[in-house]
């Protein structure tokens, strides 16, 4: 069987698609202003040659008509070559310089071109072969000569078979044409420019709502929509969303589609409010019922006599129970947060809480290697200290929970250049999922479905951490690789001491103090 080759168009010259490429990139301002030049300068060229056509045939018509008489009063002559003087068929002192041949069968007679002042200009034989090529049946036609450039006609006379040529210049007529062309080159080049100017400004006010309508559309696009009451206060102003035209009707629907956002960020907003209220006062009711079980737990261990079973059975009912607790305390935590309480400030010595943070947190990892960076001096912060140790054990749990045995874990604690405390947590693991990094503050956030059951973890602890770090007025990120994940946080303090580099790579030249306090 034939195979069958799909035939497909080429595509076009790469040159081709930069300049259309480019072109639409344009802004829609340029683009109207180059559009309407290109149309006006097709029409002033179409205009011009149009016009210039149709002087050029006015022209050669007119020529034509001189030409006829000049030719009809040399044929009739009979005594024009006989003396320059008294042959010469133009009035003295009037009209053009006429071309006058008598061609006999045997050859050229006499050629001259008789000027209105009565002089003769006689003709070169090259002239005298361009005249002899003519042929004599009447019709003119355009020749280069010495002279110029003449139109030409011959005619025969019947009774001795001589050829009478007459011409008549063809400069005044392509000074004419040429002075034409110039005039409406400029008038053209002079009518695009005063185009260009005055259609710029008319485009770019009439472009100026739709202007006004694409800042409007930018500043909602900037506002965080993400979470918390929004209130997009933007509206497309009454002047433009009223107008009867493509950008009003724009407006119009743009107001129209603020409006339906606005109502459902406010019901998304009162939904959360209400969800947030039932999860603290849910959460506030359980822990009466919670404190009970771990009451009643403890009464049956000291008071009944179980076997191996029932002593196991009880204590996963004590652990579960304190589980639940802890996950209802988070609960009312980010609650009262959520609330924007403000809690007690005083000065705390970051670099003391760090130090206590991390020997704390050893304690329950100790296949971790614990690497403390900080500085000789203290360095303080105004906060809630137990708000932020609360932070810092977020942080480090979150380090060691969800690292392998033997991986080493960075706390160190520095001074920004503008005044603010950088504290940053660091480990070599294997860092988080790429698509999850955006979701690690999340409430109930977590990385793998099944990592809660295994590490006890309910994803509240980064969701905690950030709302305390807010809280104070600072900022927290996070930045992972295959190589290892650092958490940083901003807290604004009076950085006490020497600033150091925050980009700084740990163990460089700032004045700090490194401590391996390893396993134990």
């Amino acid at each position: 069987m034939p195979e069958h080759t799909a035939i497909t168009n080429p595509p076009p010259p790469a040159g081709t698609r930069r300049r259309v490429g480019a072109f639409t990139h344009w802004p829609l301002r340029s683009k109207l202003v180059a559009i309407t030049l290109a149309l006006l300068a097709v029409i002033c060229l179409a205009i011009g040659v149009s016009v210039h056509r149709a002087m050029d045939q006015f022209l050669s018509t007119k020529l034509d008509e001189q030409l006829e008489r000049a030719a009809g009063g040399a044929l009739r002559s009979q005594r024009q070559f006989r003396v320059y003087e008294d042959t010469a068929l133009v009035e003295r002192g009037h009209g053009p310089p006429t071309l006058n041949a008598r061609i006999r069968p045997e050859g050229m007679d006499r050629a001259g071109v008789f000027t209105p002042d009565g002089r003769v200009e006689d003709l070169t034989p090259a002239d005298e072969e361009i005249l002899e090529g003519l042929v004599a049946e009447g019709t003119a036609a355009d020749r280069e000569l010495s002279v110029g450039n003449y139109r030409l006609v011959a005619q025969s006379r019947e009774r001795d078979g001589e050829v009478i040529v007459t011409g008549l210049p063809l400069a005044d007529a392509e000074a004419t044409l040429s002075s034409l062309t110039g005039t409406m080159s400029i008038a053209s080049a002079s009518g695009l420019a005063a185009a260009a100017v005055i259609g710029t400004v008319v485009i770019r006010r009439t472009l100026r709502p739709l202007e006004e309508l694409s800042g409007i559309a930018t500043r909602v696009a900037g506002l965080s929509l993400n979470e918390g009451e929004v209130a997009t206060v933007e509206r497309v102003p009454d002047g433009i969303a009223g107008a009867r035209t493509e950008v009003g009707r724009l407006g119009h629907a743009f107001n129209r589609m603020l409006d339906n956002i606005d109502g459902a960020f406010s019901a998304r907003h009162s939904s959360e409010l209400r969800l947030r209220r039932f999860i603290a006062d849910a959460s506030h009711e359980l822990r009466t019922p919670l404190t009970s079980i771990r009451g009643y737990a403890d009464m049956i261990r000291l008071a009944e006599d179980l076997g191996p079973d029932g002593r196991a059975s009880l204590s996963r009912v004590d652990a579960e129970a304190r589980r639940m607790t802890s996950l209802v305390d988070d609960l009312l935590f980010l609650a009262r947060l959520d609330e924007n309480n403000p809690a007690a400030r005083e000065d705390v010595d970051l670099t003391e809480l760090v130090v206590e943070s991390v020997d704390d947190v050893r304690v329950a990892a100790p296949n971790h290697r614990w690497i403390l960076e900080v500085p000789d001096h203290p360095l303080t912060v105004r906060a809630d200290p137990g708000q932020l140790r609360q932070v810092l054990i977020n942080l480090l749990s979150n380090a060691h929970r969800h690292t392998g045995p033997g991986t080493t874990v960075t706390t160190s604690v520095r001074a920004a250049p503008d005044g603010d405390t950088l504290l940053s947590v660091a480990d070599d693991g294997p860092g988080i999922p790429e698509d999850f990094i955006e979701l690690v503050f999340s409430r109930f956030a977590l990385a793998d479905a099944s990592r809660s059951d295994r590490s006890g973890t309910h994803g509240l602890g980064l969701a905690i951490a950030k709302g305390i770090v807010e809280s104070h007025g600072g900022r927290i990120s996070v930045r992972s690789t295959a190589d290892g994940t650092t958490f940083t946080v901003r807290l604004p303090g009076r950085g006490d001491g020497p600033a150091a580099d925050p980009d700084a790579a740990p163990g460089g030249s700032q004045e700090k103090h490194r401590s391996d306090i390893g396993t134990v």
